[in-house]
């Protein structure tokens, strides 16, 4: 890894994957392990689609959330509970 953080994905590894120069990766990290995937744009898009659509229907059945209601829920994830 350089200095800068920035990792190379050898020749082989990219050319079996046919990865380009451009191509947008998401990276996960757990522990001592780290994981890339290549993501598309459209992929993304839908994904996001999607997660609009789940809080539409959410708002649909029970109402939109409040702000305490959406900090409240933000402190819980952020404690693990």
């Amino acid at each position: 890894m350089s200095v800068r953080g920035q990792v190379v994905i050898p020749k082989g590894v990219r050319r079996k994957l046919r990865l380009k120069p451009k191509d947008r990766l998401v990276v996960y990290g757990e522990e001592d392990t780290i994981i890339m995937k290549r993501i598309e744009l459209p992929e993304l898009k839908e994904t996001f689609e999607r997660i609009k659509q789940i809080g539409k229907e959410r708002d649909r059945r029970k109402g939109r959330l409040t702000q305490k209601e959406i900090d409240e829920e933000v402190i819980t994830v952020r404690h693990g509970h």
